[in-house]
């Protein structure tokens, strides 16, 4: 858990109790309870000719290892969107989403933010790639060719998932 001290509604001290079997910050003064929650993100798989595109991060965590696009939804915004958008900042492509490949629990930075990621499978329609905000580098690679560090658990998983789709597709 995460730890607040002060509640974000009227700045009183917050403490810990037990609330519904769970450990919750509750404020001292006004009673607020802050729910912590996964922040919801999306990481896209971009196919293209039977490659699929890996960024190099430029910043931390992970910095210099390959991830998928993706980042944190902006509040109210729908994942298919957020991921469109993050896959533009990033890249500068545009996508069409073709299927949600899946959702996963990871954590994110030293603090151990819990996220809740969203992978789609997209295939590109506009656009030229080459790297913005906080990628390095741009790379596409054939599936025996994934590079071992790939940044976070969930992205890892979400590339072993479609390494082991296109081969089974070969078969």
């Amino acid at each position: 858990m995460q730890q607040f001290k002060y509640c974000p509604v009227c700045a009183g001290e917050l403490e810990t109790r037990m609330m519904e079997d769970k450990e919750r910050l509750v404020c001292t003064k006004c009673g607020y309870v802050l729910y912590e929650n996964s922040k919801p993100c999306t990481a896209v798989l971009v196919e293209d000719n039977g490659r699929v595109m890996l960024t190099r991060r430029g910043i931390d965590p992970f910095r210099d290892w390959w991830d998928l696009p993706g980042g944190f939804l902006e509040n109210g915004e729908e994942p298919v969107e957020g991921a469109k958008r993050e896959l533009m900042e990033e890249t500068g492509l545009e996508i069409e989403v073709l299927d949600l490949l899946g959702i996963e629990v990871d954590t994110y930075g030293d603090y151990g933010i819990y996220t809740l990621n969203f992978h789609y499978l997209s295939k590109p329609i506009g656009g030229t790639a080459s790297p913005k905000s906080d990628v390095a580098e741009i790379r596409w690679f054939l599936p025996d060719e994934i590079p071992e560090n790939i940044a976070f658990a969930n992205c890892k998983s979400a590339v072993e998932k479609w390494v082991k789709y296109k081969k089974a597709r070969k078969n």
